[in-house]
């Protein structure tokens, strides 16, 4: 299946037009208060008929018509679709919301799911099969948190929303969207973006960087990262682009109007990478915040496989996700490492209110407990999963349950009756 569609409009003019849009029909978030209208002109009247109408007792001689027209009620206001709102200009109060929370210090350990995958830099993904979650997100609108490099371009495109914050606790990650910022808006389609990461692509794409980033030191550091990083991103967007057109799935990589719809929301700077550590206390919290004040909730929460590098949900990373404004609509996706089976992962998907009550569950102590019935690994075999249980269904509450009722019959029975399950 082909995705490339025919070119669109320049930029500018799809702004210009959907702010004028926006003005007209006055029904987003995103639009921007106008005065009202003068009112029109009175028609003129000679004094001695101003008079008359002010005296008391002179009633006006015109009798209304009884066959009028009833009054035709306004006409409803257009309504945006999906992605015409995440490409409206933005309010200087939404944009101020949008731009100024917190972020969180730089890691000091890069942790892994296993010792030998502590402290690498992920400038790349390494998820195989992310297109199992494109029927589920296409079109989903709100906004967007998410971790990761890559991935990000690739949800965004298929979910459109209107607000996308991409989060990640290693500053190189998040110094790597600065590069595709510059590519994206350096290049007018997936082919010419896809070129910058090749070998041939290198003198190109330095000079893009030289353009985008007059100020000597960042421009070093980001020509650094791209030199470096280069050949394992074209390696890995490649392979990704040969997936997803084998797949017949749209994205950034293969398909022309979702490139062009990623570049737009870049150019008005409605994609937003920061700094911000899943278990630490001030950048998902300030993203919530800033989601809340927005009025947009948070859509799609993408985790990749970050819970697995905890044996326990820390009480600030429960606190972090709770924050979140999510909504009946809003889901959660994440990974789980299959690599030694499959080189791959499981995928998962489990809606984010749901979530949130396996999140508040005293017996939930990990992820694993959340995904216990995840299907096997099969070598070849594409494994996607969707959680939408009860905790209180789970073997981990069966078994919490089950110590708390011991426990209990414990402490009833007498000293000398104790079963020997009660030592210790």
């Amino acid at each position: 299946m082909h995705h490339t569609v025919a070119r669109r409009l320049p930029l500018s003019l799809l702004t210009v037009t959907l702010g004028a849009v926006v003005l007209l029909g006055g029904c987003t978030r995103s639009s921007v208060e106008q005065p009202p209208d003068p009112p029109p002109p009175a028609p003129e009247t000679s004094s001695a008929e101003a008079a008359a109408a002010d005296e008391p007792g002179v009633e006006d001689d015109d009798e209304t018509p009884t066959d009028a027209a009833p009054a035709q009620p306004p006409a409803p206001a257009p309504t945006l679709s999906v992605a015409e709102r995440a490409l409206a200009p933005m309010t200087d109060e939404e944009r101020r919301l949008f731009t100024n929370s917190a972020e969180d210090p730089p890691t000091e350990v890069r942790l892994g799911v296993t010792r030998g995958r502590e402290g690498k830099h992920y400038l790349a993904g390494n998820e195989k099969t992310l297109q199992v979650y494109y029927p589920l997100l296409k079109d989903l609108g709100g906004s967007y948190v998410g971790v990761g490099s890559d991935q990000a371009y690739i949800l965004i495109g298929w979910a459109k929303p209107e607000f996308a914050w991409l989060i990640d606790y290693d500053p190189e990650v998040v110094a790597i969207h600065s590069v595709y910022k510059a590519f994206f808006a350096a290049n007018e389609t997936p082919e010419e973006f896809l070129e910058l990461w090749t070998e041939d692509g290198r003198p190109r794409g330095k000079k893009i960087l030289a353009a985008a980033y007059p100020d000597e030191a960042e421009r070093k550091r980001l020509q650094r990262l791209y030199l470096r990083y280069r050949g394992w991103i074209n390696r890995r967007l490649q392979a990704v682009r040969r997936r997803f057109v084998k797949a017949e799935v749209p994205s950034f990589l293969n398909d022309q109007a979702t490139y062009d719809h990623i570049q737009a929301m870049l150019e008005v700077e409605r994609i937003r990478p920061l700094l911000a550590n899943l278990l630490d206390d001030e950048g998902v919290a300030g993203v919530a915040t800033a989601a809340r004040e927005l009025g947009v909730p948070i859509r799609l929460l993408y985790l990749s496989n970050a819970e697995e590098y905890w044996k326990r949900y820390t009480d600030q990373f429960r606190a972090n996700i709770k924050s979140l404004r999510f909504d009946e609509r809003s889901v959660v996706v994440r990974t789980l490492l299959t690599w030694r089976v499959n080189e791959d992962y499981v995928y998962n998907s489990q809606p984010a209110l749901n979530y949130l009550r396996w999140l508040e569950h005293p017996a939930i102590r990990n992820v694993y407990d959340i995904a216990h019935a995840r299907p096997k690994a099969v070598a070849g075999e594409i494994k996607y999963f969707e959680v939408n249980t009860m905790p209180e269904d789970s073997p981990a509450a069966r078994k919490a349950a089950e110590r708390a009722e011991l426990r209990a019959a414990c402490e009833r029975a007498p000293a000398g009756d104790r079963p020997k399950t009660c030592a210790g």
